[in-house]
């Protein structure tokens, strides 16, 4: 019988991969093995928040926002979850998708303007904002935090004539990350979420005992 205590604050990796977990039990255990995961009520597992996808830039699309990465990772049968009040257990959410540029042409000027950048994903670490695009300089996207999600970045304008897309909210808790606004060119998509707990496939005897948070899915599938 192997007893995980997890009572302090346990962050994720950012890969754009939801079966990326923060805490992974593991598979090479003998058979016979009984896991129980203890969360005390200080404890709290996090994945990590995808970052915002770039602005579009001259004549191209927005970049579509990264997805967000897993809390806890279940490999083997027989295995208990316990989560104390005040403990936690959250998915990362996915960044927000970058706008598209956008141009005008008319007799006398050809005008561009660049997409804002995806705001970031909430999670630990949280998603970094996207860049805004080029030229006329769009805003770049705000970052996520560990209890939010960033804001999208304004698009450019050039005199008034040409427009690039908004950049879209990251993802949080409650709320998927936003797509970037289309121009002219297309606008990125928004990243997904991850889980807060992910399970290999085949598993059984696996017990979700929860007198705190667990925010995001449960029965996501595959662990890397």
């Amino acid at each position: 019988k192997i007893i995980v205590h997890v009572n302090r604050k346990l962050g994720g990796q950012k890969s754009g991969n939801a079966a990326v977990c923060a805490l992974r039990t593991g598979s090479g255990w003998e058979g016979d093995t009984e896991m129980i995961i203890d969360v005390g009520n200080e404890g709290a597992i996090y994945g990590a928040g995808g970052n915002g996808g770039r602005g579009g830039d001259t004549d191209a699309a927005g970049d579509d926002g990264q997805t967000g990465t897993s809390g806890l990772g279940i490999s083997l049968s027989n295995v208990t979850v316990n989560v104390a009040s005040g403990g936690i257990i959250r998915a990362g959410f996915g960044g927000g998708g970058g706008g598209g540029s956008g141009r005008q042409r008319d007799k006398g000027d050809d005008r561009r303007a660049g997409g804002g950048g995806g705001g970031g994903g909430q999670g630990f670490p949280a998603g970094t904002g996207g860049v805004g695009g080029e030229p006329a300089e769009a805003e770049n996207g705000t970052n996520g935090s560990l209890n939010e999600h960033g804001e999208g970045g304004n698009r450019a304008q050039n005199a008034s004539q040409a427009y690039g897309g908004n950049g879209g909210e990251g993802g949080m808790f409650g709320n998927e990350a936003d797509d970037g606004v289309q121009a002219q060119y297309a606008k990125g998509e928004g990243g997904g979420d991850g889980a807060a707990i992910r399970r290999a496939s085949g598993l059984s005897g696996i017990e979700i005992n929860n007198s705190g948070e667990i925010d995001g899915g449960q029965n996501g599938s595959g662990v890397s």
